[in-house]
């Protein structure tokens, strides 16, 4: 199952809120203003993250000589918001109506180094993006020691060396799984449970599989239809949801 694509931290915020209504609800306004390093004269760019159509692009934003930037948003419910400083390098923002979001960091890597304020939602989807920089962290370490290793061990040194790195290799993706699991129980009825939920590991893999975690996918589903149920993220997720219901439950066998 599909979620959102969205690629998507060490400070705990276990807060709740609603989200914005549904579309045509009356438009909602939010402020982004930042100081980035190397980002003299740099271009921005911001996207929504549409529930259906994936990302649309919204605007481009021009940083001054010393990499400040300011933009004035609006949308008529609660999404996501890619900003990008490259084509790869991005970070996703959750503003509220009336947020006024600060952010710092550096243009050339983005995703590790933006910090984020005035924008409680905005900060979950820090705190999950920290979870996944610091996994990917973890990995790339088990994998330069095993390139190591390879290069330095006699073959039946590294059998042994290699099983020992896949074990810590599934031990951080156990790790990272409480992570995000305590984070979607904290933060029932956020829309950042859905980044949650299909956060990437080891940047192609995924965490929670429709399969093995259905609970927790019913869980967020819960969740989001409590507080915000007509928002258009819920509504696209909820029908995902029971369309994989409906299959699993075409496919139960009955044993007698």
């Amino acid at each position: 199952m599909k979620l959102l694509k969205i690629i998507c931290a060490i400070c705990v915020i276990c807060v709740t809120f609603a989200c914005g209504g549904k579309k045509g609800d009356g438009v909602q306004t939010f402020s982004l203003e930042g100081m980035l390093a190397n980002a003299a004269d740099k271009m921005l760019y911001i996207e929504e993250m549409t529930p259906d159509n994936g990302p649309q692009f919204v605007d481009s934003i021009l940083c001054d000589a010393k990499g400040h930037f300011k933009y004035k948003g609006s949308m008529h419910y609660q999404t996501f918001f890619n900003l990008h400083s490259s084509h790869y390098d991005f970070i996703v923002l959750l503003p509220s109506d009336g947020d006024k979001i600060e952010m710092t960091g550096d243009a050339n890597d983005l995703g590790r180094t933006y910090m984020v304020k005035g924008s409680r939602e905005s900060q979950l989807m820090w705190q999950i993006q920290s979870y996944i920089n610091q996994s990917n962290l973890a990995i790339q370490d088990l994998a330069q020691q095993d390139a190591q290793n390879r290069s330095t061990l006699s073959e039946k040194e590294f059998e042994k060396a290699h099983a020992r790195t896949d074990s810590l290799f599934l031990a951080e993706r156990q790790t990272t799984y409480k992570m995000m699991l305590n984070f979607i129980d904290d933060n029932p009825g956020s829309l950042s449970t859905l980044y949650a939920l299909d956060a990437p590991f080891n940047h192609t893999m995924r965490l929670f599989y429709q399969e093995s975690d259905f609970d927790i996918f019913e869980q967020v589903l819960q969740g989001l239809d409590e507080k915000c149920p007509d928002n258009p993220h819920t509504q696209y997720y909820r029908t995902r949801v029971e369309r994989a219901r409906a299959m699993a439950s075409t496919q139960e066998i009955v044993i007698e």
